[in-house]
């Protein structure tokens, strides 16, 4: 019944993993992939975390849980490291063309965990594998970029407001 109970719950994590994943890997079938690979390296490498879900009693399954969501994030983003610099010809197209995709990678990592899943630093950290200065670079760098994308407002002589980009 516990296994069950996992699944499902693993299943309820499903859009929040895909869109993590997607940003790290910018493509469909590539993202996907991604997230079926990392629920599996999670249930081999975190057998200890899978069992005491299984055992745990009500109350416990609530740390089980998070600890189970921060464990899959990790492995996700281990496992992305990897393939990115592999597939990262691939995905030109989109980072030339986005100015969220076009931030540096663990720039993107960060920002994600920071601004759409509301992690602490703490969590962000361990999911990462870096230290706070390091987060906190990542997030300025990320934030920084993503401003000096914005469209700039100038006034022309005629009064009217003309917006332009600049890169």
């Amino acid at each position: 019944m516990k296994t069950i109970e996992l699944e499902k719950f693993i299943q309820n994590l499903s859009t929040d993993l895909y869109s993590f994943a997607f940003i790290l890997i910018p493509d469909d079938l590539q993202a996907t992939q991604l997230m079926i690979d990392s629920v599996s390296a999670f249930m081999i490498k975190n057998k200890v975390l899978v069992e005491k879900w299984k055992s745990g009693n009500e109350s416990d399954l609530v740390l089980h849980s998070t600890d189970i969501k921060i464990h899959l994030y990790k492995a996700m983003y281990d496992l992305s490291k990897k393939r990115y610099s592999q597939l990262r010809l691939s995905f030109k197209d989109i980072e030339d063309q986005s100015g969220f995709f076009s931030l540096e990678f663990d720039d993107k990592a960060v920002l994600f965990l920071q601004e759409r899943s509301e992690f602490s630093m703490e969590l962000i950290e361990f999911i990462l594998g870096k230290t706070r200065g390091e987060v906190l670079a990542h997030l300025y760098s990320a934030r920084i970029s993503m401003v000096s994308k914005l469209p700039r407002r100038n006034e022309k002589s005629d009064g009217q407001i003309h917006f332009r980009n600049h890169n």
